[in-house]
């Protein structure tokens, strides 16, 4: 039976054991004179365990199954470690054996070194119950033969590999590489073991770890204080699992329990509102459909607040589904029922799981258990295919999982820095909030990860850390001994530990002809590459919306809905600069004839008609509302400004109109359908006389002429 929290008793300091020259090592030593570790202790028909006379004893009564008892150690299976006992097998069956285990998350998960009365060892691991020999069974004159000889095991890990050694003989070696990558630990168990029928008496048990090697962030003291966010966050039950919106002014949070559920057992999803005076008002149960009679969470709400990521597949009906993670939108009327996001071969085999979604909604990480786990729960990542669905989670690599579990993740919206909880990295507590930054596109090379210090970590459990768009404040959860349950504070983000800027373009999505906000689906792409780099929707009522823009790309951004033609937007974000908030409303043109409607992502030299492949995107658009109304036919129009000879202006507007003309007849679509003409500077539509309105007057425009 494993005990699953003991407090450890480091008896001996000392430095320079087992290989790590200068190292600080602790040693934990119990000689089971007394039982202040709380060994497991009982008499049952299939095993016993006793404690008496500096011995424990385990016997096992099971003829095809084993009996072990284990403490969950701190040792960090990428560090030095040592871990020893002494045992005499008194007697019972002859086959399989007595010894060690660890790397232990459950019993059928853990590697083990046993030895048999018989002059035998072996080094094996059961994965997902299913066993694997390292080590064969093979003799070695190192074991002392028969019952009532007593053995010393000992497991060794130095710099230069894992030793096996029976009564100091080495009988087994792995390599550093393969004891890191090949056989990682599945878990921080570890303790004695023996099979079947068989009595066995330990006379110690004693492990030596390296001491913590906390990777701090720079300058770790900054006098940051955690603050409580209220009363109206915070309440008498357990309130958990933050997600603040990128512009600070939405706060939804889970909580369990609370009478104002829709089933008191369970956890619903609540909602508090940014104040003007900084604090957060009363919270309120966001309802249904949203809120079912299961456990309900946030993942991510859109920069604007008008998507929400939720846990959870839903019924049409509303009632729980299955596990996964669905999508919902504001409507005028709330939130519609959340649907499901479908993502390709997913699977968890841990009863818990952590997700966030990137700020472009492009991009989810996963923190749960798959066959390629290298411990509990890992960090994967899955991207938005072109069909709508996601592809299969991918593990984000060794320099960011552990033998232990790696939960919570952020992804800050520069789409590069990422915060989670870890319990397999040295920390503080029972778990730990790190940093890192993606290295390179594969998403699983990553600077090592950082430990965000005493003023956000102490030794309880942090975790479900976000940030701010802006980056001036972290949301997290935090346990209070005082009254004894989780609540949700803030604290100003460690300058070692912000994310790249960003800027928040916010706006209304306008009809062209009448001015009404609309309802939209909005875009925005890297102008260079024509690729997505992100999506939102605007909100149904009055039309609003905010994307977030990493720095160091040129980008154009459109609202698209059925009917009406995208008048495009760019945005020239290369030089980077700090946090930014930039107006720019959207506008969406009926598609009617006679409208007009003007192409701003189109791109020339000064005094030039040849078309940038920058500008290839905005008419890729236009192509494809052609396509969409077959008998569609347009005028494109070149204009330049008043600077100048006149005669040369209309030969370049007339010239660029042609270019358009080209190459949407070059992409398929029949000259037939389309004319082109220059204007020069006959028809501005903004004074000549500042550097803004002859920007505006340079343009190529197309006009409806039928549909």
């Amino acid at each position: 039976m494993e005990t699953t929290f003991k407090s450890l008793i480091y008896l001996v300091i000392f430095c320079g054991l087992i290989g790590t020259a200068n190292a600080q090592m602790k040693t934990f030593y119990d000689d089971f004179k007394d039982n202040k570790e709380k060994w497991y202790v009982k008499e049952g028909k299939s095993a016993s365990y006793s404690l008496k006379d500096g011995h424990y004893f385990i016997a096992s009564r099971k003829e095809k199954d084993f009996t072990r008892e284990g403490i969950k150690l701190s040792v960090n299976p990428r560090k030095n470690f040592l871990i020893e006992t002494s045992l005499t097998e008194l007697s019972g069956t002859k086959k399989n054996g007595s010894g060690l285990y660890w790397g232990s998350r459950n019993s059928k998960n853990y590697y083990r070194f046993v030895i048999a009365s018989n002059g035998f060892f072996s080094v094996d691991r059961f994965k997902n119950g299913k066993f694997q020999a390292i080590s064969k069974w093979t003799k070695s004159e190192a074991v002392k033969k028969g019952f009532g000889q007593a053995n010393k095991l000992t497991i060794r890990k130095t710099d230069s590999g894992v030793k096996f050694l029976v009564n100091d003989q080495s009988v087994y070696t792995i390599s550093s590489q393969d004891f890191t990558y090949k056989y990682p630990f599945f878990g921080k168990f570890a303790g004695m073991i023996t099979y079947n029928t068989k009595e066995v008496k330990f006379d110690y048990f004693k492990y030596t770890r390296a001491s913590p090697d906390i990777n701090l962030i720079k300058n770790a003291k900054q006098g940051l204080k955690k603050e409580a966010l209220g009363d109206g966050v915070n309440s008498e039950y357990n309130d958990i699992l933050p997600v603040v919106t990128p512009d600070s002014k939405t706060l939804y949070f889970v909580r369990k329990r609370h009478p104002g559920n829709v089933k008191v057992g369970k956890q619903d999803i609540w909602y508090s509102q940014r104040q003007a005076d900084g604090s957060w008002g009363k919270a309120k149960n966001m309802g249904k459909p949203v809120n079912s009679s299961f456990h309900n969470g946030a993942v991510a709400a859109s920069a604007d607040g008008n998507t929400l990521i939720v846990s959870a597949v839903y019924k049409p009906d509303g009632s729980f589904k299955k596990s996964g993670v669905s999508i919902t939108h504001r409507t005028n009327n709330g939130w519609e029922l959340p649907k499901e996001i479908k993502i390709k071969n997913f699977y968890n085999k841990n009863g818990y799981v952590g997700r966030c979604m990137s700020a472009d909604r492009r991009k989810m990480i996963f923190a749960v258990e798959r066959d390629d786990s290298y411990g509990d729960l890992d960090l994967y990542i899955s991207f938005l295919q072109r069909d709508n669905t996601w592809s299969e989670p991918k593990n984000m690599g060794v320099n960011l999982n552990t033998f232990g579990t790696e939960n919570e993740p952020f992804l800050a919206a520069d789409n590069k820095t990422l915060y989670f909880s870890s319990d397999g990295l040295p920390g503080y507590g029972s778990s730990d909030i790190f940093v890192t930054r993606r290295l390179d596109d594969t998403w699983t090379k990553w600077s090592k990860p950082e430990n965000l210090g005493r003023e956000v970590n102490s030794n309880r459990s942090e975790n479900s850390y976000k940030i701010t768009a802006e980056g001036d404040y972290a949301y997290m959860v935090s346990y209070t001994d005082k009254q004894k349950k989780f609540d949700i504070y803030r604290i100003k983000l460690h300058e070692s530990a912000k994310p790249e800027p960003v800027v928040m373009v916010y706006g209304k999505v306008l009809n062209r002809k009448t001015g009404r906000p609309l309802s939209a689906r909005i875009l925005y792409n890297d102008l260079n590459t024509g690729k997505l780099a992100g999506i939102a929707r605007s909100n149904p009522r009055d039309g609003s919306y905010k994307i977030i823009l990493p720095y160091s790309k040129a980008y154009d951004f459109l609202a698209t809905r059925r009917g009406f033609y995208s008048v495009g937007n760019h945005l020239d974000l290369k030089a980077s600069s700090s946090f930014k908030a930039i107006k720019r409303n959207l506008y969406l043109a009926p598609i009617q004839v006679g409208a007009k409607i003007r192409l701003n992502n189109l791109f020339f030299d000064t005094g030039k008609s040849t078309l940038k492949s920058i500008s290839y995107g905005e008419l890729n658009r236009l192509i494809r509302s052609m396509k969409r109304y077959p008998k569609m036919t347009i005028e494109i129009a070149g204009h330049t400004d008043s600077q100048g000879n006149p005669g040369k202006n209309m030969t370049l507007s007339k010239a660029r109109a042609n270019a358009v003309l080209s190459y949407l007849s070059s992409k398929g679509i029949p000259t037939s359908r389309l004319k082109a003409k220059g204007y020069g500077q006959t028809k501005p539509v903004a004074n000549n006389s500042s550097a803004l309105g002859r920007a505006r007057n340079r343009r190529v425009e197309f006009t409806i002429l039928a549909k």
